[in-house]
């Protein structure tokens, strides 16, 4: 049953923040913290902002629930400097957004990323985005609310979390590449894991936002409404997307955190694996929230709501104790942070070499006894300088280099700072249980001269990772 209606105005102490108010007289407040209390959103207090990476921070513990309050106040700020600077609003559109800045993360799965790659490869073709319609749409709370709201309301939201490229003003807050979603994990994350680089001025920077017009589009170009930043502000611009940069280096993409990811992707693949061949059954495994799920390819809204870290921790305590083989190894590593080693396969094997180098490599780890070995290719693009005449345009950070200009440009433009971070960086990581014996394959099928493949082993011995 959905929540009823507030009495008062309701209040909430943010790290982040400060106290984030919820209005009773006001026309969203109200039904944004009806939403707040809805079952699907109080799911998202059991799962982590960012998963695995308390193995290396042990204070990111924070949940998707705090950063959609945290993005519903930062799109509420950002809508209310809209207004201030426009003659009419649509409130319709603006309802919206707002609302689905607070939806946009209802949708993910337990330990997010991971448990969407794990799915993919079991034949799944539903994203968190889809899932999150599927929620906003369905026989739910969440629905509910909405309904109630604005018999509307509910397709526009998951339109609107749909679409691929913003289309106006109010679409940037929801997804570009300064919108209220990155404003707030950007800060919040840094926050919670404790890095010291990455502040970012935050009353600055709105300070230095303006509504404009930018020229976007091909074959029927038009001025479109904007947010831009004024000469001001162009330095905390920066500062914005090098924090990006350096959290998704040394946070995000932590080679830890992603072996962590890859070893859960792995096992959830091998657990569908055995469930739709008939070697987990209910019988031999009861109860298992994740075995009705991955009985079919297409597992109803109910099974994957069932589902956050919590279910996910606890059956990896089940796996480990009642099954056997790969599938029970790994969840025990899981549980007790027994990882693999890791090793930058474009130094070891020579980046991505032509032939069957690794086909060879990965033959020769089975053949010395089954050794595991995971591996993760992955390109970082901290910045998309998109043209005016693409689909994505108004997804660009605009900045006007003068204020006196007619129109802003994209801060790539002006910042050799950033264009410098534009450049696509591809990696491969590889991930192995036992780095020491794979050192011993990657000197025979690198490309090292045998100095150079003593001098890698010698690091290797004091790896860890």
């Amino acid at each position: 049953m959905a929540s009823a209606a507030p009495s008062k105005t309701q209040r909430i102490r943010d790290p982040l923040h400060g106290l984030i108010v919820f209005k009773v007289n006001d026309d969203v407040d109200p039904v944004a913290w009806r939403l707040l209390n809805s079952r699907e959103m109080q799911r998202l207090r059991r799962i982590r902002q960012l998963g695995f990476s308390d193995l290396i921070y042990p204070g990111a513990t924070h949940s998707r629930l705090a950063h959609s309050i945290g993005v519903y106040h930062t799109a509420r700020n950002l809508v209310r400097l809209i207004e201030d600077q426009v003659d009419k609003v649509d409130e319709h559109r603006r309802r919206v957004v707002l609302l689905a800045a607070l939806l946009h993360d209802v949708g993910h799965g337990p330990f997010s990323h991971a448990f969407e790659g794990a799915t993919a490869k079991a034949g799944m073709a539903k994203d968190h985005e889809d899932w999150s319609a599927d929620i906003i749409l369905g026989d739910t709370e969440v629905h509910a609310i909405l309904d109630q709201a604005d018999p509307k309301i509910a397709e526009d939201i998951a339109r609107l979390l749909k679409e691929e490229e913003p289309k106006d003003i109010f679409a940037t807050i929801v997804s570009s590449q300064f919108d209220a979603d990155r404003l707030d994990y950007l800060q919040r994350d840094r926050l919670m894991t404790g890095v010291q680089f990455g502040h970012l001025d935050q009353d600055w920077l709105f300070d230095c936002l303006r509504v404009g017009k930018v020229t976007v589009g091909t074959d029927d170009p038009f001025d479109a409404d904007c947010l831009y930043l004024s000469t001001k502000g162009r330095r905390v611009a920066e500062e914005y997307l090098e924090a990006r940069h350096r959290l998704y280096v040394m946070v995000y993409m932590h080679k830890t955190t992603r072996g962590a990811e890859k070893i859960l992707e792995h096992l959830l693949k091998l657990f569908s694996s055995d469930v739709r061949e008939g070697r987990i059954t209910p019988s031999n495994f009861p109860g298992s929230q994740l075995l009705k799920f991955f009985s079919t390819t297409e597992p109803p809204l109910k099974a994957y709501i069932g589902l956050d870290d919590s279910v996910i921790w606890a059956e990896l305590g089940r796996m480990a104790e009642e099954l056997n083989g790969e599938i029970a190894e790994l969840a025990d590593r899981l549980r007790s942070r027994r990882l693999f080693k890791c090793f930058d396969v474009a130094e070891k094997l020579g980046g991505k070499p032509p032939g069957n180098i690794r086909l060879r490599f990965k033959k020769a780890l089975r053949e010395a006894g089954g050794i595991p070995y995971l591996e993760d290719d992955y390109a970082l693009s901290p910045y998309k300088a998109y043209d005016f005449d693409s689909p994505s345009a108004l997804s660009k950070v605009l900045v006007k280099e003068h204020d006196s200009d007619a129109q802003p440009t994209g801060i790539e433009t002006q910042s050799p700072v950033i264009r410098a971070i534009t450049e696509r960086e591809s990696r491969s990581i590889g991930y192995t249980s036992q780095i020491r014996r794979s050192s011993l394959s990657l000197r025979k099928f690198g490309r090292r001269s045998h100095n150079e493949h003593r001098e890698v082993s010698d690091r290797d011995r004091r790896a860890t990772c």
